[in-house]
């Protein structure tokens, strides 16, 4: 077999695994974990709809409803502390599970802070997908570049 044919063969074949791999490093089951007014924690599973994209207004009031939920309470007792871009650090999106692999790349999203009464409240998304509760204790830290520090 010629040398450029052997190569164009091995890069195609490699493009193709990059992209496999990327399909099967999917969102669509992020762990998540719930407490109710006893502080009894327990794991849930959300399904994300990735058909359906949600533009960031969505991603709040989503986040809004679900904590609201999650806490048997009002929806106006949640109140929006803050919703901004960020980078994560990898397909964790910032609230890596123990002992779960995650590809580690750089992933685009977003880092929505919600507060009922004095208690903060994180909920994390890539763009356009289902935000998810993160507890205090599974968050990692953003990706920062040292050049804009």
């Amino acid at each position: 077999m010629a040398p450029q044919l052997y190569f164009k063969r091995k890069v195609t074949f490699l493009a193709g695994m990059s992209l496999i791999l990327l399909a099967s490093c999917s969102f669509a089951d992020q762990p998540v974990e719930s407490s109710d007014k006893d502080s009894q924690n327990t794991t849930e599973t959300t399904t994300m709809n990735v058909m359906q994209k949600m533009n960031r207004k969505e991603q709040i009031s989503f986040s809004k409803q679900d904590l609201a939920a999650r806490l048997d309470l009002e929806l106006d007792a949640v109140t929006l502390s803050g919703a901004t871009p960020v980078t994560w650090r990898s397909s964790a999106l910032g609230c890596p599970k123990p002992d779960t692999q995650y590809m580690q790349s750089l992933v685009p999203g977003v880092l929505i802070m919600l507060r009922v009464d004095n208690t903060a409240y994180r909920y994390h998304a890539a763009p356009g997908l289902e935000p998810f509760f993160c507890p205090k204790n599974m968050v990692e830290p953003q990706y920062t570049n040292s050049s804009d520090a």
